[in-house]
């Protein structure tokens, strides 16, 4: 069979059936369907390594593959920590927030000894996987600006939310922490000067992506404000004339009723 063949039938369709999936178990019509199908489609692209192998479209899914386990356990924390603490809906029970402490950091350890340690993905040819080198500066990079904003919209605009602000400070020093280590060590099969340069390209991409959607918001904004502006000003409508108000007061006293004196 033709690889472009092969890796559209075994990569590139089944990508694009798992969004139809998703779609289909969120619009409520055929939850059921859409369910199975997004996880066929997401079966079939981490297993893409091994169905076309040859294929430079695998590597996407190889890494998926390697990465769901803590990404998963990652979730699941970042799930008990939020709603095992003080939420107005949905609340878990406070040992949520304990074992959601301890989910999120057993996974950056298990990403970190998949940076220093054998564990590091390795996709063909004992050569590290190229999207790894590219996703695990860029999860460093984003978990760090997002904690961070976090913490400081916390202390600014929450009520009583300290502690909460304090501990995303934390955490947020803890990602900072790993990222400037790697980029002073060499990982298991990556070098610090790789790390480096990802480091630089993964900032770029996120600036260029709030950048982006800034932008956005304020040619949304600017074209709102603009058509709003090029209405005419509504005309005063005119006093009610004696007909109509004779009308209004015949209507009221029939619909007004009560015992005579």
């Amino acid at each position: 069979m033709n690889p472009m063949l092969e890796a559209a039938l075994w990569f590139w369709i089944p990508l694009c059936i798992i969004p139809v999936g998703i779609w289909l178990s969120i619009s409520g019509k055929t939850k059921s369907l859409g369910k199975v199908i997004a996880l066929l489609g997401l079966i079939l692209v981490m297993i893409s390594s091994w169905t076309v192998p040859d294929s430079d479209s695998s590597a996407g899914g190889h890494l998926i593959l390697t990465i769901i386990a803590p990404t998963l356990l990652l979730g699941y924390g970042i799930h008990g920590m939020v709603f095992g603490g003080n939420v107005p809906v949905g609340r878990l029970d406070s040992s949520a927030r304990w074992s959601g402490t301890i989910a999120v950091f057993v996974s950056i350890g298990i990403f970190c000894l998949m940076h220093w340690y054998s564990f590091t993905p390795i996709w063909r040819n004992g050569d590290v996987n190229p999207y790894w080198i590219v996703f695990w500066p860029t999860f460093l990079l984003f978990s760090t600006s997002l904690c961070s904003a976090s913490a400081v919209a916390l202390a600014t605009y929450g009520d009583d939310r300290f502690n909460e602000s304090l501990k995303l400070a934390s955490l947020s020093i803890l990602m900072t922490g790993i990222a400037l280590a790697a980029m002073i060590f060499d990982g298991y099969l990556t070098t610090a000067d790789q790390f480096r340069d990802y480091l630089w390209l993964s900032a770029a991409d996120i600036f260029g992506t709030v950048l982006g959607g800034a932008l956005a918001i304020g040619v949304l904004a600017v074209v709102i404000w603009s058509y709003e502006k090029s209405l005419p000003v509504p005309e005063s409508s005119p006093p009610p004339t004696d007909e109509e108000i004779e009308h209004v007061v015949s209507l009221a006293i029939s619909h007004i009723g009560g015992e005579e004196e």
